[in-house]
């Protein structure tokens, strides 16, 4: 997962022909990150879409979606074709559509990262849609399961303070779907959590991670999780159920040279596999019970 927001439209228009399947490339920065095992799972192929799953939101660009007669229709490429894996890697064959995640933490109001939404053009651009799950994934959408954004309640990005969440106050309230509770207590390091987000604009995956650093006086701290581009914002949650964070930032992804790279040379890219305690002591997640809410 990277400080990034997708591009699909450079990547599904690269120019050059497919790569090859045979071939390996090994690319030295930029590559999305794998703990050990790639254990990211469909979150409804697993049970039941849990009540934190439902009030996991994707954020969606306006012109990735065509609105007609009261419904809106998916503008969907799939993962194989809009980026240069290795044909074993997982997920190939499933669509791509948001670039950002988050969660509802009020009847109306979502939290993600604040470079999901760094401009109000970006906010009123953007769309809101719950468990976007594999099931629905090339379902059109009705009129109310598209959510507008209505106002930035609360933004704050510093780097320094390791500041990065976005407060977004939806066109309405989200029926049906029960607003997270935010955990206020501190963790401990090796605690498992739960991550549920869109990675590459999939449709909504989960994986179990644990914390490797935490501080109290921190106001971010790190797990080891598998997440992309397109997880930032994304929920942590405890064993409990309650929201512990919102994913920042992490290991890069691919860099667009990496992309042209291999479409032009021929190769595919393998995503990096991270062994336990390596790449920095995992991803960077916000605390959100330090947000004066």
């Amino acid at each position: 997962m990277k400080y990034l927001i997708l591009l699909l439209p450079f990547l599904v228009a690269a120019c050059g022909q497919g790569p090859s399947a045979t071939s390996d490339v090994v690319v030295n920065d930029g590559q999305g990150v794998i703990y050990g095992e790639d254990t990211r799972k469909d979150v409804d192929s697993v049970g039941d879409v849990s009540q934190v799953a439902q009030a996991t939101a994707m954020l969606v660009q306006e012109y990735n979606l065509a609105k007609k007669d009261g419904t809106w229709k998916p503008r969907l490429s799939t993962l194989g074709r809009s980026w240069p894996l290795c044909e074993d890697e997982k997920f190939l064959d499933q669509p791509l559509l948001g670039f950002c995640s988050g969660v509802l933490i009020a009847p109306d109001k979502v939290l993600t990262a604040a470079h999901c939404v760094q401009k109000k053009d970006s906010c009123t651009d953007t769309k809101f849609v719950f468990a976007w799950t594999l099931n629905k994934a090339l379902q059109t959408f009705k009129e109310e399961e598209i959510f507008h954004c209505k106002n930035i309640v609360k933004q704050e990005s510093s780097l320094s303070r390791g500041t990065d969440y976005a407060i977004v106050q939806l066109d309405r309230e989200v029926p049906g779907v029960k607003p997270v509770q935010i955990s206020k207590r501190n963790l401990e390091k090796g605690e498992k959590v739960l991550s549920l987000s869109y990675p590459l604009g999939l449709p909504m995956k989960q994986d179990a991670g644990i914390v490797t650093e935490y501080s109290a006086e921190k106001q971010t701290f790190k797990a080891e999780v598998d997440t992309f581009a397109g997880s930032s914002g994304s929920p942590l949650f405890d064993r409990q159920g309650n929201l512990v964070g919102i994913l920042s930032r992490g290991q890069e992804d691919f860099l667009e040279d990496d992309i042209y790279r291999v479409r032009t040379q021929g190769g595919c890219i393998r995503f990096n596999r991270c062994q336990s305690g390596s790449c920095f002591g995992g991803e960077t997640f916000f605390k959100p019970s330090t947000i004066d809410l």
